[in-house]
Parts: C-alpha cells; sequence; structure tokens
C-alpha cells in the first residue's frame, strides 16, 4: 500500500486531527484499511447509559485536483464488466468506443469479482480522460434466492438492512474521492416466480437504501430486471428511488446505437418518466475499439449518473450515434469443417459454403423465421444442431433445438427444458457441445449482472430429441471430452476453470500453476482443446501492465493434471482485455493472436481477430472485428459533427498456415 501525500497541506492537518480525535474517544476505537489503500477511520464507542453501538465513518480523502462529483442527466451511451479496465485501457476506449460513462462496482457483500484495485488514482485519471460513472453497490440478494447472501424474509428487518447497505456504499464512495453529488445504485438480480412475501421483503429493503441514501445527501437508484427483480413495484414506495437502471436485453447482444430506455416489458413509460432511466440492453458480448477486444454489457442512458466533468453544451445535449452507425449484422459465430466447408452466423441467418466461401447457401431454420439464434454446432458436413427463440409469448417466449442431418437442407425441431417466460430467468446466451450424434450439452447463462455468471446444463443422450438437467456452476461454454470429463472456464472475472467427472452431474474447482509473478485475479482462462482422447492443452491469457503473457499448459493424462508448457511475453504496454483467440490445429500445430502483439506469431494475423478456427495445420479460418468513430468527443473545442460510431466484422480465410489471409465475401 502507498499513500502520497504533500507535507504542510491543510488536508493532512485535518486528517492527523481526526486521528487523534479518533484515538482519544471513550470506547474502542478501529482503523479500517479498504482495498484501494485509503484509509478510513471508524470510532466505535459505547455509550454509558445504553448498549447500542454506534459507527462513525470518517473517510481520509486525499486532495485528487479534480472538482466535486455531480449528478448529471445523461444520454450517452455506458458500458460495464466485472474486471476493472486499466487506465491504458479506458484510454484506448474513450478515443476510440461510443461509450461515455463507465460503471463502478464499489462493492458490497455480493461482489465477487477478483479486480484490479479501484483507488481515487484510478478514478482521477480515468475522469481526466473524459468519463463519468455510474456507481453500484452489489449487497444482500432477494430471501428466496440460492446466492449466498441474501437479505432478511422479515419487512422490518430487510428495511433496516437497506439502510446499513446505504451506509456501507455512501462511506464506499467517499473512500474513493466521490464526495459531492452522487447518485448510487442498488444491483438487485432476479428473483423470479417469489411469493408476495420476498417481494414485499425486497421493497422494503429498497425503500431503506433510498431513504438512508437521502438522508445522507445522496440520490438513490436501483438496477434489476423490469420482469424478474419487480422494478415496478419499487415505485410505490415513499420514498421511491430516484432512477432505475433497467436490465432487459436484446438478442443478439451487440452496440446498438438506436437503444431505447422505453417500451420494455413489465414496466410501464409512465414510471420514472423524467430522465430517470438507464438501460442495460446487451449482456456480455466481444466489442473492439481501436484494437483493443473487451467482453462488456452495454447500457443507454437517459437518466443519473455521477461526474467530474465541467458543464458544458456538449456534455449536457450530447448524442450518441445516430441509427445508421450500425452498420451491417455482424458475424456472430463461424466454424469451419473442411477446407472447403464451413457455417456463419451473420446476425439471425445461417449460412453454409460448400466451395471455400465463393458461394453461401441460407440454411436458417424455418426459412429465417426464427425468433434468435442462440448457438450453433455442427459435428462434420452434415449433422448439426442450433438453439433458438421459437416465436411465443411476450417478452421471452420459449427455447427449442433444431437438428440437420444433411448439413442443413432440412431440420427437424425438439423442444427444450428451458423456458424464458416472466416466470423464470431470461436466458442471455446458450453454448453447444456434441461429441458424437447422441451424446451432447446444452449450457445456457441466465440473464445477471457482469459480477454474476449463473446458468443451467442439460444433456442428450439421443441426439437432442429429449434432455436432462444436470449442474454448472458458471453460466459459461462446456468443452467435454468424454461422456464423463467436461470443463466450464470463466466467469465474471475470467480466473475460474472448474471439471466434471461424472458427465455435469457435480464440479470441482481446478487450480493451475500460474508464474509465480502472476495473481489469479490476472488470469482469463479458456476452455482445454484436444488432439487425442488423452493430449491437449489449455491456454491462459495474463493482463496485467507490464507483464502481460500467453501461457499454455498441456495434458497427456486426459486433464486429470495439468503442466505449463509455453510462456510467451505480450508487447509492453499491451494488456488484453479478453482472452487471446486460441485454436489447436492438426498436428500438435496451434495459433493464438493478437492485434496489439506481434510477438505471438510468424503470420499476418490480421488486425482485430476475436475467434480462430483451424481444420488443418494449413486452413483455417478468423473472424475479426473492428469499431470505428467519426468526430470527437468533448472537450475537443471544435465545431464536429456529431460523435458516431460502427462496429464491422470479417471473416477471414487462410490456406497456408496463416501466413496469408484473404477475406471471405459473405451474403
Amino acid at each position: 500500500m502507498e499513500m502520497h501525500i504533500r507535507i504542510g497541506s491543510r488536508r493532512v492537518l485535518i486528517a492527523c486531527l481526526l486521528i487523534v480525535v479518533i484515538l482519544v474517544l471513550p470506547g474502542s476505537s478501529k482503523i479500517h484499511w479498504n482495498r484501494s489503500g485509503i484509509v478510513g477511520l471508524a470510532a466505535v464507542g459505547m455509550a454509558q447509559t445504553t448498549s447500542v453501538t454506534s459507527t462513525v465513518y470518517l473517510p481520509l480523502v486525499l486532495n485528487t485536483g479534480l472538482p466535486p462529483s455531480r449528478v448529471v442527466v445523461d444520454n450517452h451511451q455506458a458500458f460495464d464488466r466485472c474486471t476493472l479496465p486499466t487506465i491504458q485501457q479506458m484510454q484506448t476506449w474513450w478515443d476510440h468506443s461510443p461509450y461515455w460513462v463507465h460503471n463502478l462496482y464499489l462493492g458490497g457483500i455480493s461482489f465477487a469479482c477478483r479486480n484490479n484495485p479501484l483507488d481515487q488514482a484510478w478514478i482521477t485519471a480515468v475522469a481526466r480522460q473524459g468519463w463519468s460513472f455510474i456507481l453500484t453497490w452489489v449487497g444482500p440478494q432477494a430471501p428466496c434466492t440460492t446466492y449466498n447472501n441474501r437479505m432478511s424474509s422479515s419487512t422490518t428487518t430487510a428495511y433496516q438492512q437497506g439502510r446499513s447497505e446505504a451506509d456501507l456504499a455512501n462511506a464506499a464512495a467517499a473512500s474513493l474521492g466521490i464526495t459531492g453529488g452522487r447518485v448510487i445504485y442498488y444491483d438487485v438480480e432476479s428473483y423470479s416466480g417469489a411469493d408476495s412475501a420476498c417481494r414485499s421483503a425486497v421493497k422494503s429493503f429498497m425503500r431503506g437504501w433510498v431513504e438512508r441514501l437521502h438522508e445522507l445527501g445522496a440520490k438513490a437508484g436501483g438496477y434489476g430486471s423490469p420482469c424478474t427483480s419487480y422494478l415496478s413495484e419499487w415505485s410505490t414506495n415513499n420514498p421511491a428511488p430516484d432512477d432505475v437502471w433497467i436490465a432487459y436485453w436484446i438478442l443478439p447482444p451487440q452496440y446498438d446505437p438506436a437503444a431505447s430506455v422505453w417500451n420494455v416489458p413489465c414496466l410501464s413509460n409512465s414510471l420514472w418518466p423524467n430522465h430517470q432511466r438507464l438501460r442495460q440492453y446487451a449482456g456480455g458480448h466481444p466489442e473492439t475499439w481501436g484494437g483493443l477486444s473487451m467482453t462488456i454489457d452495454s447500457s443507454v442512458l437517459d437518466g443519473e449518473i455521477v461526474t467530474f466533468q465541467s458543464p458544458s453544451p456538449a456534455t449536457a445535449e450530447g448524442t450518441l450515434s445516430d441509427s445508421q452507425g450500425l452498420g451491417a449484422p455482424q458475424i456472430r459465430d463461424m466454424g469451419a469443417l473442411s477446407p472447403e466447408s464451413g457455417w456463419v452466423l451473420v446476425g439471425d441467418r445461417l449460412y453454409w459454403t460448400s466451395d471455400a466461401g465463393s458461394s453461401w447457401q441460407e440454411i436458417t431454420p424455418g426459412s429465417g423465421s426464427s425468433a434468435g439464434i442462440l448457438a450453433v454446432n455442427f459435428l462434420d458436413r452434415q449433422q448439426g444442431w442450433l438453439v433458438r427463440h421459437t416465436q411465443g409469448p411476450a417478452p421471452w417466449g420459449s427455447l427449442a433445438i433444431s437438428y440437420t442431418e444433411n448439413g442443413g437442407a432440412a431440420w427437424q425441431e425438439f423442444p427444450l427444458p428451458v423456458y424464458t417466460s416472466p416466470a423464470a430467468s431470461p436466458v442471455e446466451a446458450a453454448f453447444l457441445d456434441f461429441i458424437d450424434a447422441n451424446l451432447g450439452w446444452l449450457a445456457v447463462k441466465l440473464q445477471t449482472g457482469s459480477s454474476f455468471s449463473l446458468g443451467r446444463l442439460f444433456v442428450t443422450q439421443d441426439g437432442g430429441r429429449t434432455w436432462e438437467e444436470r449442474s454448472i456452476p458458471l453460466g459459461e461454454p462446456v468443452k467435454f471430452l468424454d461422456a464423463q470429463r467436461g470443463w466450464v472456464a470463466g466467469g465474471p472475472s475470467g480466473e475460474l476453470l472448474y471439471r466434471t467427472v461424472d458427465g455435469g452431474r457435480t464440479w470441482q474447482p481446478q487450480a493451475l500453476p500460474l508464474p509465480d509473478s502472476i495473481a489469479p485475479a490476472q488470469a482469463l482462462v479458456g476452455l482445454p482443446q484436444f488432439e487425442n482422447a488423452r493430449e491437449g492443452v489449455l491456454p491462459v491469457t495474463i493482463s496485467g501492465s507490464p507483464d502481460s503473457q500467453f501461457v499454455l499448459y498441456a495434458t497427456g493424462d486426459s486433464g486429470e493434471s495439468w503442466g505449463l508448457a509455453t510462456s510467451l511475453e505480450l508487447d509492453p504496454g499491451f494488456e488484453p482485455g479478453s482472452p487471446l483467440p486460441f485454436s489447436l490445429g492438426a498436428g500438435s500445430r496451434w495459433w493464438v493472436g493478437s492485434s496489439g502483439s506481434a510477438r505471438l506469431y510468424t503470420s499476418a494475423l490480421p488486425a482485430g481477430v476475436i475467434a480462430l478456427d483451424f481444420i488443418t495445420d494449413q486452413s483455417g479460418w478468423a473472424l475479426a472485428q473492428e469499431g470505428s468513430c467519426q468526430g470527437y468527443k468533448p472537450p475537443s473545442g471544435l465545431e464536429t459533427p456529431p460523435f458516431q460510431c460502427a462496429l464491422r466484422s470479417r471473416l477471414l480465410a487462410t490456406s497456408d498456415g496463416g501466413f496469408s489471409w484473404t477475406e471471405i465475401t459473405l451474403p
């Protein structure tokens, strides 16, 4: 821990006097150090005539040189992710992305991200770049959920807990130098199908949360799903939240400059109508701006956030990209089955090629009438499966799986035991993994905030006709070697790895022998890839300046144990925001790429690659993505046209082991 203070500073003198005052208070005294290294002083004194213990928080706030924080209405776009980006990553995205606002997790007992330290130095540097902030607190969840930390089912106790959480959140904001105007949002994850008692407890908790923040001179907001966090019920509280952050996602999840805070299900437009709404419209998805890829959630704003920026016409009335900024539908996924054949998912359309991309045939089931394809998996050039939303009652419908045995010429459809009605947690994403024509797994990720990763796992032994639910510790993709052994990797911060040896009935966490200089929080763990029944590799990206690396582990015993195979340093100053794209080809050859490091490969890998798929030691595909913006974000001092951004994705192919690449023309 480091503290830099200026000798003779009046602020330091006052802080020292406060320390003296605390030390001479009656009763016991404690000094609390928060994770950022900023000291908070808590005096705990026992009154002589009562048995009530009172705690007074006196945060020692260092002089950051920033103006006081202010609460403003913002109508730009925001992003959030579990792992705190570095200062350099934030600078890259300020310069090149459509985002103006970043979510800051202040903490809370349910905030489980292993994170880079959030401190005043980070906030000062990033605020000076131009960023404003959403402040979020992740405390106890609804009493009828299975989260480890839950609020009381008693409305009286839950109300007091809401007040206590407000005290903690406000103290956390103050310790970070956010001592002026502030609005703090409480994260209430879905608790679908709840009875009236559970909903009453959450409503009472939120009343305590809002009431106490108002007493502390702050504004109060709430985050949650409009249908499964029952946001509308909060509006009848007195006082009600000042703002709501609505979690209602579009599919497929992607940057959308036309996203709106209005017309979401289960929440009338008459509630919080006066610039009081934020909307998280896209769950975890990769975006690439300025050559830096990060997996993020996206939000559109028409509500209150916290800023350190000086008032100006540009920030008060700025608008984001117009509805034409998105451009063509994005390539969402792809798979090469041979040097000549493969598939690509563009928006909600599935296409097939048998001539290396010279021509394409649409093979979307139902002539393209599906409500939204979530996952595609082809075992070979004939057999394939996809998961899609079927047309159903608003807002969610249901899920179905389609199967083809002739390369998509015809499909059979089977229902799935996963229903995404308002009485169930919505599905954000789905992942398929088949190891033969009969045996396969379906993992679904449930909609949550970025500090959680919840999912469900299903297995089929008859090619998708029927499914049995198993268990899964993360809402992430799975990889199975056989009927019993499988892995799931990732999680909110990306560092988790679990293994099952009973087909997904139970899972055990796996520890990797990371290099001594690497903290687990810096590891972004990928799924293993196997060359045969015993030999495989597991890619891990290490993000952390100045020691960013790509580390590859190998196994010769079907994943019973992993040993370090190789470690490659990334270019100095390059800090990846997501796992580097990796592919194991034939003959034990493997490829890894990053637009930020030329040390990782000898071939001319295109910029912005986010996925690789090699089918032989010479032939493979790459999916590349790059965003570009026109205009300037203020303060620029220039009369500029509206700031507009667009994402472009490309499919590329190589036939010489990656030394040269050709863009494939898509329909």
